[in-house]
Order: structure tokens, then C-alpha cells, then sequence
């Protein structure tokens, strides 16, 4: 009896397949969502691609109040699974030598007192002197949006990346077109004292 069973082959294949299944659905699973984050992520830029051209023309039928027909029109096209959200963050800069450079310091002390070109009128010294919203003629915008959702598959996900959800970014800096309106900053040199509440002073 021990010698028959021994040699009864008939539930090998079942056992072969128990064995292969679960790494191959999770090659199979993993292969979907790597497939699906590809195209999130072209539809992305696609769609950031478009917005941020929309908003260089400073087209009210276009922009909407504030952007907000742009950002509605971003929402839209990136709601991609249910539970999708997308964050966006419009800014502009006067020129492209400011964009995303710390403002110059003119003293070497980096603790007050100290001073500093003031690009975008704020009074504080900043790393990323742009200004929020879209600008006016001419100037530079930076449109970024940051697109998460939950993944497909989240056991696939979450023991490669650690996260149950996925994160994309992506950003389009672009030069509005001439249109009227609109007017630069006048740069400043600030300086922030170190007497109490650090006061600061620009001329």
C-alpha cells in the first residue's frame, strides 16, 4: 500500500500549483498596479501640461476667479480611482533668476541682525521667494500638483513602498504671455534687528 501511494502521482500538479499561486498572483497584481501608476502618472503630466498653458494666457474665460475653473478642470481629469485627492499650490515669480533661489543675504551672518534683497515684499527672508497665485503679465508661474490614491492593490503596495497609498507629483514652470495687468515687486533691503521682536526695516 505504501509502495502505491508512493508512486500515485495524481494530485502533483495541484500541489505545484499551491505552491507557484501566491507569488504568481503577486507578480500578476504587482505588474497591474506598476501598469496603472505609469499611466497616472503620464495622465499627470498630461493634464499639468495643459493647465499650466491655460493659465500663462491670463484668460478670465479660461482661468476662472483665481484659477479655480483650471484647478476644477485638474481635479477632474486626475480623479482617477474613487478616493483620489488632488492638492494643488499656484505660485509666480517676477523673473526666472528668482525661481525657487533663496533670496541674497548681504551680511554673512545667518542669526540677526542680518539683511537681505527682499524680491517678493513679504519682509522675511525666504529660501523659495515666490508669490502665491497666478501673477500678472509676464511673469513666472509655477503650477505643481500632487496626486494620491489609494492603490489597487495595498498588500502589493504597502510591502514595496511601506504606504497603502499612491503619491505622484508633478510641476510646470511656464512665462505668462503679455497680457495687461499686473506689476513686479519692487526690491528692497530689508534688514532684521536683533532687539526685541526682531523688527525689520526696508528701503
Amino acid at each position: 500500500m505504501l509502495r502505491r501511494f508512493g508512486r500515485d502521482s495524481r494530485a502533483v500538479t495541484a500541489i505545484e500549483f499551491a505552491l507557484l499561486a501566491l507569488p504568481l498572483f503577486m507578480l500578476i497584481m504587482g505588474g497591474i498596479e506598476f501598469g496603472f501608476e505609469m499611466f497616472s502618472q503620464a495622465r499627470l503630466r498630461d493634464t499639468l501640461d495643459r493647465a499650466s498653458r491655460m493659465a500663462t494666457t491670463g484668460n478670465i474665460d479660461d482661468l476662472g476667479t483665481s484659477g479655480d475653473d483650471i484647478d476644477a478642470f485638474v481635479k477632474t481629469s486626475l480623479t482617477v480611482v474613487k478616493g483620489a485627492d488632488v492638492q494643488i499650490v499656484k505660485s509666480h515669480y517676477d523673473s526666472f533668476d528668482q525661481v525657487r533661489k533663496p533670496e541674497t543675504k548681504t551680511t554673512s551672518s545667518t542669526q540677526a541682525p542680518y539683511c537681505w534683497q527682499d524680491v517678493n515684499g513679504n519682509k522675511v527672508w525666504d529660501a523659495d521667494p515666490s508669490q502665491s497665485d497666478l501673477g500678472g503679465a509676464n511673469d513666472i508661474i509655477n503650477y505643481k500638483v500632487t496626486l494620491t490614491y489609494p492603490a489597487l492593490f495595498p498588500l502589493i503596495t504597502r510591502t514595496v513602498t511601506g504606504q497603502s497609498n499612491v503619491v505622484l507629483t508633478g510641476q510646470q514652470t511656464l512665462q505668462n504671455e503679455p497680457f495687461g495687468g499686473g506689476a513686479d515687486v519692487t526690491v528692497k533691503q530689508c534688514c532684521i534687528s536683533a532687539a526685541a521682536g526682531n523688527p525689520v526695516t526696508c528701503t
